[in-house]
């Protein structure tokens, strides 16, 4: 088998045609999101219409997990990546009775480093970077854990950031993986957003000295509109990445979530 094809093979499809005849890139649209709770996303592949970062939701009673994943690569490769994260994960949380979002995150890693053992001559990495939530409104109640994807949770004008393991997904199948999970408990009357974004958006080049956005500059446009109702701030995130970035071109997939709660 030719390392193209196999590479196909162990994403579920036989061919780049395939791939982009079926978008396996459209996970979610942003309206099936909105049906659960207030929120924005911002998909902004590196080139074209596909790209490796994407989402996934899951409805189990009240909770609502949410995950986003930015997989190695970019374009059609690895959108298909992508859809093979979002598959491994909902087998999951099908086959598994719990629900603690580190707990998901270990078995998922289980998953794609059963799947690609074999993954010498493939052409598309299998890491990913994995930020997964797990939302009850009834209870006001957040719990989350990331590999290498840290939350951030803007309350009363301050940010905190809910840092990630720093273990990626899909990778260094040699390591035990484990991942943390953070709880957040929401003060009633009180709003909170809760925010994830893919590295893109910290790579960003551009500015008065055409540099990184970085981790810092991220947070401060993230918290200037936070107070602003959720679709206004991604119309004002958007316009921020446009000028940020002038003429540059992109480095990265880029894929930011907010969610007002």
């Amino acid at each position: 088998m030719l390392d193209q094809e196999r590479t196909y093979y162990n994403l579920g499809v036989s061919s780049l045609e395939d791939v982009t005849k079926k978008n396996y890139f459209s996970l979610f649209p942003e309206e099936v999101v909105a049906s659960f709770l207030d929120a924005f996303i911002i998909n902004l592949p590196m080139s074209g219409k596909v790209g490796g970062d994407g989402f996934w939701i899951f409805k189990d009673g009240e909770d609502l997990f949410i995950a986003l994943f930015d997989c190695m690569g970019h374009g059609h490769l690895a959108s298909m990546m992508t859809r093979v994260y979002k598959q491994s994960l909902q087998r999951v949380m099908e086959s598994y009775e719990t629900r603690d979002p580190g707990t998901i995150l270990r078995y998922l890693h289980h998953k794609i480093a059963t799947k690609f053992s074999d993954r010498e001559k493939l052409q598309v990495g299998t890491g990913a970077d994995v930020g997964l939530l797990k939302i009850n409104l009834a209870i006001r109640h957040v719990e989350f854990a990331g590999a290498k994807v840290d939350l951030m949770h803007v309350k009363k004008g301050k940010m905190e950031i809910i840092k990630a393991d720093r273990m990626q997904i899909g990778e260094m199948f040699e390591m035990q993986h484990t991942y943390q999970t953070s709880t957040i408990v929401l003060e009633e009357g009180v709003k909170s957003n809760l925010y994830l974004s893919s590295d893109g958006f910290r790579d960003l080049m551009g500015g008065d000295k055409n540099k990184k956005l970085g981790r810092k500059m991220v947070a401060e446009a993230i918290l200037e509109n936070a107070d602003k109702p959720i679709l206004d701030q991604k119309t004002l995130l958007t316009t921020f990445i446009d000028q940020w970035k002038g003429s540059n071109d992109q480095p990265d997939d880029v894929l930011i979530m907010g969610f007002a709660l």
